[in-house]
């Protein structure tokens, strides 16, 4: 089993880092489903010197609270490469959630982010917004499967190169978007398991103005905490400034470690829910 962990270990740090500075907090959520706090820490870098001098990074941090039927969480994400010391992208992300199960399949949901990406000439994009979950199947165990919707309120502002003149994209915008997705996570057993995810957001005044992402992984867990991750990110956008593509496609591999510690049974009973319901996870904006 050693070997594995050493194997695993010299894979995340030679893969390369996560193309996108968001995170799909479904993945990571699917994880933690006991009473109480957790935290887990993701990380990835490929480092080369001699013919080719480059550096790629990317660390996250996830942490939250289960307690009965809420549930609290705050993601931040940050990424940086360079090329023969040249810095190339600069990418930050942070977003939190407050998730309350009021029914054993319904949830309401109240989120906020904010992030940052030179790579995307994005020199602000920051949202709020609220919506519903329904829990369609829930065995952790097995397999489970969410969807939600809600609305979004989003300002973006691009940096001055990004909207040349004569440029029909704007510079600063705020949209009112409306906010879904689906999410589905299936386990083997208590070490193997994929989560896939689909997230669309169109405008309201204009849904030909629309978003899609989507993340799918398959996570390898230890009993110790370690978790390695490999997985494919697609996002489209149908209305880009001229300079950048509509789609992004990366492939990505994580080496996180996840602790958590559950609540005793006699702090359980003074919630008095019993709930242990997952159908809270967040929504990703």
């Amino acid at each position: 089993m050693a070997r594995l962990v050493l194997a695993a270990l010299v894979l995340a740090l030679l893969a390369p880092a996560s193309g996108r500075a968001q995170v799909n907090a479904e993945r990571l959520r699917a994880s933690a489903t006991d009473e109480g706090p957790y935290l887990r820490l993701d990380g990835a870098l490929t480092w080369m010197r001699g013919n080719i001098d480059f550096l790629s990074a990317s660390a996250n941090i996830f942490t939250g609270v289960n307690r009965g039927k809420h549930h609290f969480l705050t993601n931040y994400s940050a990424s940086y490469a360079e090329a023969s010391k040249s810095p190339y992208l600069s990418r930050a992300f942070a977003h939190m959630r407050w998730t309350a199960a009021w029914h054993e399949r319904v949830a309401s949901e109240v989120f906020a982010q904010a992030q940052y990406d030179s790579f995307l000439f994005l020199r602000v994009r920051a949202l709020g917004g609220a919506g519903a979950r329904l829990t369609l199947h829930d065995d952790p165990d097995v397999f489970s499967a969410h969807a939600a919707t809600g609305y979004m309120l989003e300002r973006e502002v691009f940096q001055d190169s990004a909207i040349p003149e004569g440029e029909p994209h704007p510079q600063a915008s705020t949209n009112h978007r409306w906010t879904s997705y689906f999410t589905f996570t299936v386990r083997a057993d208590e070490m193997l398991s994929f989560t896939n995810t689909v997230y669309v957001q169109p405008r309201f005044d204009e849904f030909s103005d629309y978003r899609v992402a989507e993340e799918a992984a398959l996570t390898l867990s230890h009993e110790s905490g370690l978790a390695l991750s490999f997985g494919l990110r697609m996002r489209f956008d149908s209305d880009p400034p001229q300079a950048l593509a509509r789609l992004d496609v990366n492939l990505f591999t994580t080496l996180g470690i996840q602790l958590q510690r559950a609540d005793s049974d006699d702090d359980e009973d003074e919630e008095g829910d019993g709930d242990d319901s997952d159908g809270d996870d967040d929504a990703g904006a």
